[in-house]
């Protein structure tokens, strides 16, 4: 019986050759307009950056135009008598002041109440005050007001007010 041998000498081995194919040119022109095409990454960021602040200083001009029409300083009575002439622009203005004991009036036929207003440090200082609208639950003599609107013709128009409640937690003075 014969060795089967495998090897490189035997006949029965089968030789493996490899062979090396020469190296395909292949063209760069396709390669070539490729990179022309690209655009540097540079830029891209700048683009990037430029978009942000524009986009942040957008948003920074909302929040201060929302907020302008928003805020509105209050006057006291006493600020507000003596400023007065001053104060007609027709913008709205806040007034502050405490209702006096007795000058509640309730109109039921055309809805509005008017009472007078007076300064809390400066009791000599009043202003009258007309309101037509839902009447806050706290509203009642001697309740710390604020109201909004407009005055004209001796008398204050309010179109919102606001009572404040007198705080539970404050100590009694003697």
């Amino acid at each position: 019986m014969q060795d089967a041998s495998f090897g490189p000498g035997s006949s029965n081995s089968a030789e493996f050759r490899t062979t090396q194919t020469p190296p395909v040119k292949t063209e760069n022109k396709s390669l070539n307009n490729f990179e022309k095409h690209r655009k540097p990454s540079g830029g891209s960021n700048l683009k990037f950056i430029i978009t942000g602040v524009v986009v942040a200083v957008a948003a920074i001009v909302v929040v201060v135009m929302a907020m302008q029409g928003n805020s509105v300083y209050y006057y006291t009575v006493a600020e507000f008598m003596d400023k007065q002439p001053a104060l007609s622009g027709g913008e709205p203005i806040k007034v502050n002041g405490k209702v006096l004991t007795g000058s509640i009036k309730k109109d039921d036929i055309s809805k509005t109440v008017s009472f007078t207003a007076i300064d809390r440090t400066d009791k000599s200082k009043t202003l009258t005050v007309k309101y037509s609208g839902v009447l806050p639950d706290t509203f009642k003599d001697d309740a710390e007001v604020v109201v909004t609107g407009s005055y004209g013709q001796g008398t204050f128009q309010a179109k919102e007010m606001l009572a404040k409640c007198p705080s539970k937690y404050t100590s009694e003075q003697n």
